[in-house]
């Protein structure tokens, strides 16, 4: 194990507070290791409950099962290994599945999740998620640096008096939860402070400080009120605020915006939402900005917020490497998305309201509108060889579709699989039959093309989690950064190292893998890459 030659993490951070010019002095030493005081080193899966305090190295990915409690006390210091090389196993982070983390700190001794690395960056390591637990607790933590910043699914876990600050992807995310979210204070981070997707109910938001980025919140199909936040220093004259989509009813009062207008405080982003507004201050000074009680201390400041054009961290990995090239990148002007599939001779992709044809060879593209309630909320495309198949991820359904040379006419829809759970986004087909994975990720459901189970297919090796593809012998999809083709036993007969972060697309032209991929989300850059396999034995 390499790391930096600190053994224990210290800092001197001066704060200075205007107010009767107090100052808050944090200080803390670093301790050689020839005085005798070793590191604490953990990684892996905790097997019984524990208690951390003090500095914590984290060289190993943390998982806490069910019925085991991490308890993280006030002051502790968590230092995760960095992670900035595309060849290796994916960054370190924390995993909670069905168990607990209690990290509550105070205002004076916060809890530090942060990464070891003398000039760190965004993204240098995993970040927090969270599945299947109610018992979790995050209050008075700092959560910086990392790739998401805490997430929670099918959960409850409140976030409070915390500070989120320069994370790659959503400052705090959230799906299938109902969490209380206040006294927080979010800025900097490279999407949004705050996502709400898929299906949460009786989201509380309310006292947090917005505090600068790119676009401070949106909902996708969740119910959710937004109370007492104050939203600022979004220094974009068009940013908005709040963004409302999908089914989504918020409802949103008491706000302070500062520097929004009526029209960028709070949008729906289709017809299909819902907002209810009533007392937001737009500058009538009627409502106060939140009190936090706690101190904004930084070790440094990354000076950027990711996304922008001094952005550092690795987007797009090299074109070529012993295991795949780069032949083509496409894309610009198209956003990233969910879908992705190829079909007489062109690319297509599908977004809220369009399925779009994309000339491969040139770039060039033609939107054709599809309607909004026939197919919400797009996350898997693919073409049988005459009808297009969608999984609607919004209303869970799978939607068969035709493209007649001028418009989309929409021909079936059937309930997906495990409707009651929710759904992955990913659906692929041999021609034959449809194939979308089960919510665990460890079944492959092959369906009928009219929705009706074929059989279930065991794939527990491969935890698919988002885009496949059939290639015609067996599929391809991303595990982490690396290509996997597997069979339809889910058996992996092959590997390559991905192109870029954040596959959310893939599909086979015949001869070679297309992938579309998030690169950061909010580029304009070109996101559609197509792959040439050299080697998928050299993993």
């Amino acid at each position: 194990m390499v790391f930096n030659k600190k053994i224990l993490y210290a800092s001197i951070v001066i704060v200075v507070v205007a107010a009767g010019f107090s100052i808050l002095l944090y200080f803390g030493i670093f301790i050689p290791k020839e005085n005798g005081q070793q590191p604490v080193f953990k990684g892996g899966t905790i097997a019984q409950d524990e208690t951390w305090s003090g500095a914590i190295f984290v060289n190993e990915h943390i998982v806490v099962p069910t019925n085991v409690t991490l308890t993280i006390l006030p002051g502790t210091q968590i230092l995760c290994k960095a992670n900035r090389d595309y060849k290796t196993t994916g960054p370190v982070g924390f995993t909670v599945n069905g168990g607990t983390i209690i990290a509550i700190g105070t205002p004076e001794k916060q809890i530090w999740f942060t990464v070891d690395e003398e000039y760190p960056i965004n993204g240098d390591w995993g970040g927090i998620e969270l599945y299947q637990t109610n018992t979790s607790v995050f209050k008075y933590v700092i959560v910086e640096y990392s790739v998401m910043g805490i997430a929670q699914f099918y959960s409850q876990v409140n976030i409070s008096h915390s500070i989120v600050r320069w994370v790659n992807l959503e400052g705090i995310y959230m799906e299938h939860s109902n969490p209380l979210i206040e006294y927080n204070l979010l800025y900097q981070n490279g999407y949004h402070e705050i996502s709400c997707e898929q299906y949460n109910y009786d989201v509380r938001v309310r006292n947090n400080i917005f505090a600068g980025g790119h676009v401070p919140f949106i909902t996708l199909d969740s119910n959710i009120t937004l109370e007492g936040n104050y939203f600022h220093n979004y220094n974009s004259t068009d940013a908005i605020a709040i963004h409302v989509g999908g089914l989504s009813n918020a409802t949103i009062i008491g706000n302070k915006f500062d520097g929004f207008t009526y029209d960028t405080a709070f949008v729906k982003l289709v017809e299909t939402a819902f907002i209810y507004n009533s007392s937001n201050d737009l500058g009538s000074g009627t409502v106060p900005v939140p009190i936090l009680d706690f101190e904004d201390i930084k070790r440094q400041d990354l000076g950027y917020t990711p996304g922008d054009p001094e952005d550092q961290y690795m987007y797009v990995y090299p074109s070529e490497d012993e295991t795949r090239r780069v032949l083509k990148r496409i894309g610009v002007g198209l956003g990233f998305g969910w879908t992705l599939a190829y079909a007489n001779d062109f690319l297509w992709k599908m977004e809220t309201g369009y399925l779009i044809q994309i000339d491969p060879i040139l770039g060039n593209y033609t939107k054709y509108p599809v309607n909004a309630s026939d197919v919400l909320g797009p996350r898997g495309l693919c073409y049988d060889g005459e009808f297009f198949w969608v999984q609607d991820q919004s209303q869970f359904t799978i939607v068969k579709m035709k493209f007649n040379g001028t418009n989309v006419v929409i021909n079936d829809t059937f309930i997906i699989p495990e409707s009651e759970k929710g759904g992955r986004s990913g659906l692929a087909t041999d021609g034959i039959y449809l194939y979308i994975a089960s919510m665990d990720g460890t079944l492959l459901y092959e369906l009928y093309k009219n929705g009706t189970i074929r059989q279930n297919i065991t794939i527990g090796a491969i935890d698919l989690v988002g885009a496949f593809t059939w290639n015609g012998t067996h599929f391809w999809s991303n595990q982490g950064n690396i290509l996997i083709a597997w069979t339809r036993e889910g058996v992996i007969v092959g590997k390559v190292y991905d192109v870029a972060a954040g596959n959310t697309g893939l599909t086979w032209d015949g001869t070679h893998i297309w992938g579309l991929y998030k690169t950061c989300e909010i580029w304009d850059d070109a996101k559609t890459f197509q792959i040439e396999i050299l080697d998928d034995s050299f993993i």
